[in-house]
């Protein structure tokens, strides 16, 4: 069966206080981040961390695209403010403040190489 040309894909997860891979590029995929949108559940404002984890000549580095970045109490945001295009491999990681206060929503576009 032949892999299809685009794949739209949404990944919903719950922030927690320890950075967890949410999302990684497929092999044979170039995939674009559209959007990462983060709501706080929660009555008291709550710091998000988004970051890209690339492999390069071996050695993991870490660009962060939101660090630590607040959610005001019962209220949503942006995480990213343009498109990610990430390579077969790279990885997304979330982390918050607090455990299970924080929804976060990434909107994928994976792309056939």
């Amino acid at each position: 069966m032949a892999l299809a040309l685009n794949n739209y894909v949404t990944i919903p997860v719950q922030a927690t206080t320890l950075p967890v891979g949410i999302y990684t590029a497929p092999a044979g995929y170039n995939s674009v981040v559209l959007c990462a949108q983060a709501t706080n559940l929660d009555s008291v404002s709550r710091d998000v961390t988004l970051s890209l984890e690339r492999e390069v000549v071996g050695v993991a580095v870490t660009i962060h695209s939101a660090y630590k970045k607040p959610v005001a109490s019962y209220d949503t945001i942006e995480l990213t403010t343009g498109r990610y295009t990430l390579n077969p491999g790279d990885q997304f990681k979330l982390s918050c403040n607090s455990n299970g206060v924080v929804d976060v929503t990434i909107s994928v576009l994976e792309t056939l190489i």
